[in-house]
């Protein structure tokens, strides 16, 4: 099997749609000897931050000597990002060889069940697999969606993480808060350590219950057990002290913009000393904070004017991004590449950069999942933009021709509402050698 073969296998499921649950991936890797309990794992679920939790922790871990496997969701521009070692995919034969080992039992398994397995599911146990087969120290798995019904949750985590609760997938779980952390909160298990950057106190509550039930170790909270101290922009980032549950890391540099990155950071370094039992090698988190990059989040392509990738797409992403932005980068005017789909608080998210952004263009993405444009546009005009001020474009590389021929050098290029759009930006600004050939 070759790599555009196993492509096209995984992707025959996308038919089968998003139907949470866990006993369709329990069956699968009960035929394959569960190579999902072979390695210690951090598991992390949450709202928002998950892959930049992961990010740090995957640089963080392999700082200190551990070879680190993650598991994530969505990718950006290729499947194979799903499956990581040391933060970097896995490679085309590996990704066949894979699917070409699992095939069978996936076959066996929908036969014995009369049941599909889904994309996300054939992606989890594809990714419990490979880090099998690579050894790893230590997995570090993100949720696709919730946590208590997710693929990954067959998994067993040493430390659990939920970053925060906050609005965003109001199909699953509507507009109630209580039900998603309760959700969220449903990676914990017997023994395992949660670490949590949940900030209201009645969902907190949740969480900790869940962790009491379940028989978890200990839990910590940001602002209680560990924190970020002193925090200052710096030039390509911050500048911060973190406060850890063993250790305290005193004015190290991250390579990330924004408050919200620094908590993740805190998330990040709690969960690592809580893996390790003790406080970390603070020259090792130095080095990891220093050099770690999250594509799509706050990704800055280029300069004069620089291009801002961010996939943030509902309201708490997006008003961090704002409030990052603002705090770190000076521009005249800031013009804005937006598309979205349709799932999602479209109108709340472009509230946020209504009275931002001097310049629109809109766009559907390549997804039947997308928002029409007349959407986003409708509730830009609603939102106070004049109508002049917005455009409809073909594409997302059309919408970012536009924006550069329009931006003088100090202006700001923003495209944001959705990790597809990163994703469809991302071959373009490659062309145009605002970001390093992959």
């Amino acid at each position: 099997m070759n790599f555009d073969e196993a492509v096209a296998f995984v992707d025959a499921r996308i038919y089968y749609g998003i139907r949470p649950g866990t006993e369709r991936v329990a069956a699968l890797v009960d035929a394959l000897g569960h190579p999902e309990l072979s390695y210690p794992v951090v598991h992390v679920s949450g709202t928002n931050g998950k892959y930049s939790v992961v990010s740090i922790m995957t640089a963080v871990l392999m700082e200190l000597g551990l070879t680190v496997g993650s598991c994530i969701s969505p990718h950006l521009e290729t499947v194979r990002e799903r499956i990581t070692f040391g933060g970097r995919p896995i490679d085309e034969d590996g990704f066949a060889r894979v699917v070409g080992y699992l095939r069978p039992y996936v076959e066996m398994v929908e036969a014995q069940r009369e049941d599909h397995l889904t994309y996300q599911e054939v992606l989890t146990v594809m990714a419990f697999e490979a880090l099998f087969d690579r050894a790893v120290h230590v997995g570090v798995l993100e949720t696709g969606l919730g946590g208590e019904y997710d693929a990954t949750n067959v998994a067993h985590a040493q430390v659990a993480v939920v970053t925060n609760v906050s609005l965003d997938h109001v199909k699953q779980f509507g507009f109630d808060l209580s039900k998603a952390a309760w959700e969220k909160a449903g990676i914990i298990k017997e023994d395992s350590f949660v670490v949590t950057g949940v900030e209201q106190d009645d969902l907190f509550a949740i969480v900790e219950a869940r962790a009491q039930e379940r028989g978890a170790r200990g839990v910590v909270r940001i602002g209680r057990e560990f924190e970020v101290g002193e925090r200052r922009p710096a030039v390509g980032g911050q500048s911060l002290t973190v406060r850890g549950l063993y250790g305290e890391y005193e004015d190290v540099f991250l390579s990330l913009y924004g408050g919200h990155q620094a908590a993740n950071a805190a998330l990040s370094i709690a969960a690592c000393e809580a893996f390790a039992g003790e406080a970390l090698d603070a020259s090792a988190v130095e080095r990891a904070l220093g050099s770690v990059r999250i594509p799509g989040r706050i990704d800055v392509a280029g300069r004069r004017p620089p291009v801002v990738l961010d996939g943030g797409h509902n309201p708490a992403a997006a008003r961090a991004v704002r409030e990052a932005v603002e705090e770190s980068f000076a521009y005249d005017r800031l013009i804005a590449v937006v598309g979205m789909l349709d799932d999602k608080l479209i109108e709340d998210v472009l509230a946020v950069w209504t009275h931002v952004a001097a310049q629109w263009f809109v766009t559907a993405l390549h997804t039947d999942r997308a928002a029409v444009p007349e959407r986003l546009v409708d509730a830009l005009i609603a939102g106070g933009v004049e109508p002049d001020a917005v455009e409809i474009v073909e594409d997302v590389a059309a919408g970012l021709a536009s924006a550069l021929d329009l931006a003088s050098p100090e202006d700001l290029v923003l495209v944001f509402g959705s990790f597809h759009t990163v994703g469809e930006a991302m071959p373009w600004l490659r062309k145009a050698g605002r970001l390093p050939q992959s």
